[in-house]
């Protein structure tokens, strides 16, 4: 997978001449059989297309269902983009992405090269948590079978706003009809085994939860893109257990303290310095659950 495609956040985009309201759109219209033509797509009249490769000349209508990819020119400043990233402006980046994509929206589901760019947004909606977004757009993404990498990106991020938003039902389901729950043996991919751990987590299993992130832990070291996640989410999974077994919350801070040291100024570095508020929080219901009884006895 090129990774650099993903995960180089897409902020500070200008766009040379296209304002908003920018009357055409500079592009390549490619038809299938090979045919191609530079030009400009200077408007939509629901299913229909208008294209022209003369801007004197008068544009021809095409069904949009026929055309096989729109590769739009678009300019965007990359090294702004990656230093943003690198700063974990998202909201940032989110606004000036949307900005820049707003002129191509009428053109949203004809297959074109705004398909990375909107894998982007997908990601960083889900950073964000507006999980509602991440799912409209990852739809939208795994509809187009050109890029079959992307498509299953797409899927995998469908599925984990579903369980973050607290659906369980619909999360199963997608992973039951996209056969990702049929092999979760060591030899998996550490996508789908934290997938389906983060789902019994969900469902409060979280004996099983653990032995299936316990491997992505094992057997993907190399993987940064899941370890670092999986180490989070077995921190969380040992805070849970905690609520009924105190020394579980022992381990949960010592996941925290590895993860500060080897991910520091990370999203899961954020996020589990949140977490460690959270024990001292249940620490706290503890000592004074334990006070109450005490003082009762």
């Amino acid at each position: 997978m090129n990774k650099s495609i993903y995960s180089v956040a897409l902020a500070g985009v200008f766009l040379a001449g296209a304002a908003v309201e920018a009357a055409s759109l500079q592009a390549e219209l490619m038809m299938p059989g090979g045919r191609s033509w530079k030009g400009n797509v200077v408007g939509r009249d629901g299913d229909w297309i208008e294209f022209s490769t003369d801007m004197g000349a008068r544009p021809i209508r095409l069904g949009a269902n026929t055309i096989k990819e729109l590769v739009f020119d678009i300019k965007i400043d990359q090294e702004k983009l990656n230093e943003m990233n690198r700063n974990r402006e998202y909201e940032r980046v989110i606004n000036a992405l949307n900005s820049a994509l707003k002129p191509y929206q009428d053109y949203k589901d004809i297959p074109s090269n705004l398909s990375r760019y909107n894998a982007l947004l997908m990601e960083l909606y889900y950073k964000t948590k507006d999980y509602p977004k991440t799912i409209d757009i990852a739809e939208t993404i795994a509809a187009d079978d050109r890029d079959t990498v992307l498509q299953e990106k797409a899927r995998t991020y469908k599925v984990l706003a579903l369980i973050d938003s607290g659906d369980a039902v619909a999360a199963e389901q997608l992973i039951t009809e996209y056969g990702w729950s049929t092999d979760l043996t060591a030899d998996a991919s550490a996508d789908k085994l934290y997938i389906s751990s983060k789902l019994l987590v969900l469902k409060k299993q979280y004996a099983d939860a653990m032995e299936l992130v316990a491997k992505v832990i094992a057997f993907n070291s190399q993987d940064p893109e899941w370890m670092q996640p999986a180490e989070l989410l077995c921190a969380q999974i040992y805070t849970e257990l905690g609520r009924e077994n105190p020394i579980m919350l022992d381990s949960a801070e010592e996941v925290i303290r590895q993860i500060s040291l080897l991910y520091k100024n990370t999203n899961e570095d954020d996020l589990a310095q949140q977490l460690k508020a959270k024990i001292e929080q249940i620490r706290a219901e503890q000592e004074l659950q334990k006070s109450i009884e005490e003082s009762e006895a």
